[in-house]
Formats: structure tokens, C-alpha cells, sequence
């Protein structure tokens, strides 16, 4: 059974120069991928994408390090796009208090501001939500567990501990596990990604960051899913062909694709 990348961005710029031979050669090998937005502008551009391709499909929103490009007609701008054909989920969203080299520096309280609406127009338009989270958990469970239960989204490109993965399983949300699960130190992360059942894990690569081992330093690919993949089976001791139909069943289950 083929895999399903369910966090990758082939709207970003990394693309530019040979974006469709791209797209193209990793819809072969995949059964499919989430182009995902950031940014009202990056959305709009992922939409205009997935219409041109089978397999392709996108999610919206605006990610917390664009706090400052949010304002109402925003919001009515995501409503618009949220209807849109093979637009199957709202993200990447959340909250991050990681500090970025050419980003103002994080508020969580303005971050909140943000994310609160964009919550109610994936619980409103019934589509899951793609929770993007950095050095913010608590916060942002502390946000989520005053939500009506079970929430139906992931956390994306998780980097949490084994405690933050049991309190997000408990809402009823899935665990999305990117290429870091394969960077040394990363042990934490690969202890968490042993604990979350298979029945509620997801994979994807968040392409073009993040490159798994050994192609790290390189610019990433939907494709490399398979190394996660690999990964996860050698931490579960499962075979690669048990993960793969497991996980892709959950994703086309979740993102409804």
C-alpha cells in the first residue's frame, strides 16, 4: 500500500523552479499529499495548486508566526477558500513561543487571538485541524481541553514527550510524526512516536523543511515519508507494509481524501 504525506508545502518557494516535475514524481509514489498553508497568501496559492492534481489536496490557515497578517477580512477570506474543492482541513495552525531569526518576537495571548476563530471555522465547516505546536504544549492543551471532545485533527510535525503525546491522545486527536524522528538526540521524540497506538498516528515529511536522515542538509520531499515510515516500524517492531496500510488508513479517514 502506497503512503500518504499529510503535512508538505509545494506552494513555498523551495519549489519554485521545478515545481510541477516535483509534484509529479512524488504522486507516484504516494497515494497522496497535503499541501498545507501558513499564510492567507500561501493558502490561497496551495488551493490554486491541488485543483491542477490528482491526489493533491490542501488545508488553510494562518500559521501563529503571521499573527500580524491576520484581521477580519482575513477570517472571511478563509471561510471563502474553506469551501473550496479538495480543500479537506484547516491548518497549519496553533501556537509557537519558539523565537524565528526574522520573525517579531512570540505572543501567545495575540497568537490565541487567532487561532480561537480559526478553530471555530474548522469545528463549524466540520474538517479536521492541523495543530501546529513549538515550545507552547501546555498552553495550547490548556486552550484545547476546553473544546468539545473528541477533537478531530493531528498534531503535526509532533516534538512533544511521551506525557504531552497521552494528554493530546486523550482529546481524540491523531499524532502526526515528521523527519526529525530520525536526527540523533531526538530520542524523546522517537519514545513517543513507540507509545502513540498505531490506530492514531499519521506520518508526513512537512516538505521542504525537516529532510530525514541520511538526505538531511538537502532540500525535503513528500517521498522521504517512506524513511519515516521505516522508522516508526523499527520502533514498533511491526513490519514496513503493517505501517504503511495502518497509517494510511488513518489519514484518508481524518482528512476524509
Amino acid at each position: 500500500m502506497k503512503l500518504v504525506d499529510t503535512h508538505a508545502h509545494f506552494q513555498f518557494e523551495a519549489y519554485k523552479e521545478d515545481r510541477d516535475q516535483v509534484i509529479k514524481e512524488n504522486l507516484k509514489e504516494l497515494s497522496a499529499i497535503m499541501t498545507v498553508g501558513a499564510s492567507l497568501e500561501s493558502s490561497k496559492n496551495g488551493v490554486s495548486l491541488v485543483q491542477n492534481y490528482d491526489g493533491l489536496f490542501a488545508a488553510v490557515g494562518v500559521h501563529p508566526h503571521h499573527v500580524d497578517q491576520f484581521s477580519p477580512e482575513t477570517m472571511k477570506e478563509l471561510e471563502q477558500l474553506i469551501i473550496q474543492p479538495k480543500v479537506v482541513a484547516v491548518g497549519e495552525i496553533g501556537l509557537d513561543k519558539h523565537l524565528y531569526q526574522g520573525y517579531p518576537e512570540p505572543n501567545i495571548k495575540d497568537q490565541i487571538k487567532i487561532l480561537e476563530p480559526q478553530i471555530n471555522l474548522a469545528l463549524k465547516s466540520k474538517r479536521p485541524i492541523l495543530f501546529h505546536c513549538r515550545d507552547a504544549y501546555d498552553e495550547l492543551f490548556d486552550l484545547l481541553k476546553t473544546l468539545p471532545q473528541p477533537l478531530l485533527g493531528l498534531m503535526h510535525c509532533f516534538m512533544g514527550d511521551v506525557s504531552f503525546a497521552k494528554k493530546f491522545l486523550d482529546l481524540g486527536l491523531f499524532i502526526s510524526f515528521s523527519g526529525n524522528l530520525t536526527y540523533k538526540g531526538n530520542d524523546y521524540i522517537r519514545q513517543a512516536a513507540k507509545f502513540v497506538p498505531l490506530d492514531r498516528l499519521l506520518l508526513e515529511t512537512d516538505s521542504p523543511y525537516l529532510t530525514p536522515h541520511p538526505f538531511r542538509g538537502q532540500r525535503n520531499e513528500p517521498k522521504y515519508v517512506k524513511i519515516i515510515a521505516e522508522t516508526v516500524s523499527l520502533l514498533k517492531s511491526l513490519s514496513l507494509e503493517t505501517v504503511a496500510q495502518a497509517t494510511t488508513t488513518n489519514a484518508k479517514k481524518l482528512l476524509s481524501i
